[in-house]
């Protein structure tokens, strides 16, 4: 008999994956105890380290940034309320005085 195939299947695949966890914290753990080293001269300086410590100043500093704890964002929301107090005071003062009645008094004339 004669095996005519329009089209092929495709055959599986098999992968060979093998998972790999990270601890944050280890991680800094390690990486701190190679800075010690390195300050006490056991350990060289080489371009990975620099690298490693230039990497975890700029996480650390957009890790500030992330949450809001640049001063000028750290005090956002009193300024806000201040503002809104004193122009509702504001507001206030001039509804209960004459001088609305002055300025609009004066336009329809």
């Amino acid at each position: 008999m004669i095996n005519l195939r329009f089209s092929r299947l495709p055959h599986h695949r098999k992968f060979n994956y093998t998972p790999v966890f990270y601890d944050e914290s280890k991680e800094e753990l390690h990486a701190r105890v190679d800075d010690i080293k390195r300050e006490m001269g056991e350990l060289e300086h080489d371009s990975d380290s620099v690298k490693a410590n230039i990497r975890r100043a700029y996480k650390t500093k957009q890790i500030d940034t992330r949450y809001g704890t640049i001063p000028s964002q750290k005090y956002y929301s009193i300024r806000i309320v201040a503002i809104v107090s004193i122009l509702t005071v504001i507001s206030y003062k001039l509804w209960n005085s004459n001088i609305l009645e002055i300025i609009f008094g004066g336009l329809s004339k």
